[in-house]
Parts: C-alpha cells; structure tokens; sequence
C-alpha cells in the first residue's frame, strides 16, 4: 500500500511539472527541457527537484549530462501545505546546477567541467573545475568558463572557485582546410 501512494504521490508530481512552462533554455531554440535519470528526488516545499545517476537533459539540439542536476523552480505564492496538489506551487525553472562530469553538448561544441550553473534570469551558464571546450580540433581549457546563451559569448578565466589561480587560460586553435581550388579557365 505506501510503495503504491508513494507512486501515485511521485507520479503527480511528474505530471504536475510537465505541466508547467519551462523557459530555461540550453539551446537558443527554447523549446522543453527532457530529464532522464536513475533518481529523481522531490522537495516540494522547497520547489526543487535533484536528479542523479545518468542524468541527461535534452533541448532541442543542446544536451546537458551529470551525475546530478538540481533543478529549482519559480514559487507562484501558492502554498503548497496548504493541501495543494504536489508540484501546484511551482512557477518556471530559475536555477540549474549541474554537478561532476558534467558534459554541455551542442552541435557545434562539446564543453566538459565538474560543475555548470545555469542562471535562467542571467541567461548564462558559469562552468567551473578543469573547464575544456572543443570545437572540432580547436581546444580552450581554463578554470571557469562564463557563456551568454543567447548572444553565444564567451570568457574563459584561469581563477580557481576558491580564488586561486591555476595557470593561465590555454587555447589551440587549427586552420580549417580549404576545397581544392580549381583555376578559373
């Protein structure tokens, strides 16, 4: 009987966060946010939901893994002690904080760190701890990496998260191959 009510209770909550607007966007498309993970865990009260294990998030063309993303919500002053339906006072996603191994996929990049914030009122993504990102040969790696999603702009810093500084910023950067070009006859 509880492993049922605890579906059943897991289940709305599911439903009732599908339901909502989510207008974080890890790609400029903004299209919704998919979350796959071993676990979900739910704080009503506090309008948050972890995932862990395996967690893989998918918008549009972008993709987000960790083992764990913490996602916390908008409240909509509705309490939700108050006998509300799990999940009702829950508003639009604010925060997403990835953390270890986390991967930020697109089809152009591959940006790799141990821990990813995303601000949705910022519109920016701050990546820290051992910050790599590639674009086909090309390589920047530094400490922290701070991306404006929309505009696509992006400061790479060697500070560390605790002030110190690791080094210096480093970058490879390779020439794209020309076709071959034919003589004009």
């Amino acid at each position: 009987m509880t492993r049922t009510l605890y579906k059943m209770a897991a289940f709305a909550v599911l439903m009732g966060a599908m339901a909502l607007p989510v207008h974080a966007q890890l790609s400029a498309e903004r299209g919704a946010i998919s979350i796959d993970s071993d676990k979900l865990e739910v704080f009503d009260d506090k309008n948050q939901a972890i995932f862990t294990g395996q967690v893989d998030a998918i918008q549009d063309d972008a993709r987000l893994r960790a083992d764990k993303l913490d996602v916390r919500f908008e409240n909509t002053g509705t309490d939700a002690n108050a006998g509300a339906q799990l999940g009702s006072s829950w508003g639009d996603v604010k925060t997403l904080i990835a953390t270890g191994n986390v991967f930020y996929v697109t089809p152009k990049q591959v940006a790799k760190a141990e821990k990813a914030v995303y601000d949705v009122v910022k519109d920016q993504v701050i990546m820290t701890g051992n910050v790599v990102v590639t674009q086909g040969k090309n390589v920047i790696r530094g400490d922290k990496l701070i991306l404006q999603i929309s505009t696509g702009r992006a400061v790479f810093d060697a500070t560390q998260s605790d002030g110190a500084t690791s080094g210096r910023v480093r970058a490879a950067f390779f020439p794209a191959k020309k076709a071959d070009a034919t003589p004009d006859e």
